[in-house]
């Protein structure tokens, strides 16, 4: 199976939600997708607020079907924050959500960042630190997570 990587693509929420439900049904993950993208407290309206305010980097297979999915909150220039980093059930392992995040890393670095940030799920550590992002602590208000963030120098260094 091919699979397509696509840079600031249009998802649609019906799209969105439905990985994001795909994603309840994995079992035996250590956050489970319910408590991580809350998707019980999400909806249309403001969904689609922050797909029309944030640039989507996604993987979808040959029937155009949304299996990989990153969001990019940022100032457009200087800024990049990445999250809601999920992948369907059926393709975890292949490599996709690698491929999410060094598309997404590679158009920052492309257009010049100072910070590029990113909030990773306890024991998720070691995923973003082959990309460059060292493990630091969180604030008291976000326990739940491990802060992650790169620096460069308009794009030149890590």
């Amino acid at each position: 199976m091919k699979i397509n990587f696509i840079y600031d693509d249009d998802v649609t929420v019906n799209e969105l939600f439905d990985l994001m439900d795909r994603t309840e049904k994995a079992v035996g993950d250590r956050f489970p997708a319910r408590n991580v993208f809350h998707r019980n407290l999400r909806n249309e309206e403001s969904e689609a607020k922050t797909l029309k305010n944030t640039i989507a980097v996604t993987a979808r297979n040959n029937d155009c079907l949304l299996i990989g999915y990153l969001r990019i909150l940022t100032d457009g220039a200087y800024i990049f924050y990445i999250l809601d980093v999920m992948v369907d059930p059926d393709e975890r392992g292949s490599g996709i959500g690698s491929k999410l995040v060094e598309l997404a890393v590679a158009e920052c670095e492309k257009g010049g960042f100072i910070k590029i940030f990113l909030t990773a799920l306890p024991g998720k550590e070691d995923f973003y630190a082959k990309f460059g992002y060292p493990s630091t602590s969180c604030s008291p208000l976000a326990a739940a997570c491990a802060g992650c963030h790169r620096t460069g120098d308009r794009g030149a260094g890590r």
